[in-house]
């Protein structure tokens, strides 16, 4: 049985091991799914039940600048902004040390990420089509 939760990380975009910035927003869901999920991240479209990924300004920045990182789980059908409103929200600090990531979790700032990620499609822009 599916359980959709909208996750939001802030993390410093050259903290996340990647061979090329594009593939930074891939890697950190991969590597949170693992760790915090305990399962495999899941970005095949084709799926019934997937994960979805959104790109926001400064993931792929060469500096080494803070952004934002929202990942949609277990997406089974579009959800309007009223439903994505009522599923679980979930906001991490994403730290590194040495190999390992630190997702400290962030309750008092999840009231004001609801609101602002609530402008971003359930399932990402291909959901909408």
């Amino acid at each position: 049985m599916a359980n959709p939760r909208r996750v939001i990380i802030r993390v410093c975009v050259t903290d996340i091991p990647a061979a090329n910035p594009q593939e930074r927003v891939y890697r950190l869901g991969r590597d949170f799914c693992q760790q915090i999920l305990q399962r495999s991240f899941n970005n095949n479209l084709q799926d019934e039940c997937h994960d979805a990924m959104h790109f926001l300004p400064n993931f792929d920045s060469e500096n080494n600048v803070k952004a934002w990182f929202i990942y949609d789980f277990d997406v089974t059908c579009p959800l309007s902004k009223e439903e994505v409103l009522t599923i679980p929200h979930e906001v991490y600090h994403a730290t590194r040390k040495e190999n390992t990531w630190i997702f400290t979790p962030r309750e008092r700032w999840i009231v004001e990420g609801r609101k602002y990620c609530s402008m971003y499609t359930w399932g990402g822009s291909r959901a909408a089509r």
